[in-house]
């Protein structure tokens, strides 16, 4: 394995996934839940989105190539599309992260796998970054990314309210924005990596 390339690659999906930017949320959906509900909601949404997106990596090329007659070229042109869309939402706070918050507030597990486990962490832009490292850099990479990132979560929302307390909303936000606009970079290279193959 090519420790640079799995630096790269966990830096990258960092950046979709972005729980440092996503704390504000976690806070507010999982507010009302005393500590033991919040841990369990937490903990459902780490295994989901672990399930989730190991899934994509054993059958999305099943399921884009055999069912739907997609080719690796047409998921970057897409992908990068959706992370340059998801990335100006996060930038402007937009209608994606307000249609979030403004879900209704259920169990601790539902709350756990729906929003917070997908969409959030393990949202489409995701199960399409690590379709991408894995055909491009192989299982190991791809598998590796994942529970590096996973595991940061994990830890940011075992900590989340102390994190939330020391940094303070604006630290916070200030990361968000920043991730976002690496994310913006990352989506723009990807779709013209992806057209790239229609002008040859």
């Amino acid at each position: 394995m090519d420790w640079a390339i799995l630096l790269q690659s966990t830096l990258i999906l960092f950046a979709i996934v972005n729980p440092i930017g996503s704390i504000p949320i976690f806070l507010q959906l999982t507010d009302k839940m005393p500590p033991q509900a919040r841990k369990q909601a937490f903990k459902t949404a780490i295994f989901t989105s672990f399930a989730i997106l190991l899934f994509f990596i054993f059958a999305g090329k099943w399921i884009l190539s055999y069912f739907f007659q997609i080719q690796l070229h047409d998921l970057m042109a897409a992908g990068g599309l959706l992370l340059l869309i998801i990335a100006i939402d996060h930038l402007v706070y937009g209608a994606l992260v307000k249609s979030v918050l403004g879900s209704d507030k259920e169990g601790a597990r539902n709350i756990g796998a729906v929003p917070i486990a997908c969409p959030i962490l393990a949202g489409p832009g995701a199960m399409m970054a690590v379709f991408v490292i894995f055909s491009e850099h192989g299982f190991l990479t791809a598998a590796g990314s994942i529970v590096i990132v996973l595991s940061v979560a994990w830890v940011l929302l075992r900590f989340i309210d102390w994190i939330y307390r020391f940094f303070g909303q604006t630290v916070c936000l200030v990361l968000s924005k920043v991730l976002s606009l690496f994310l913006a970079a990352i989506g723009i290279r990807l779709l013209m990596q992806g057209l790239a193959h229609y002008f040859k």
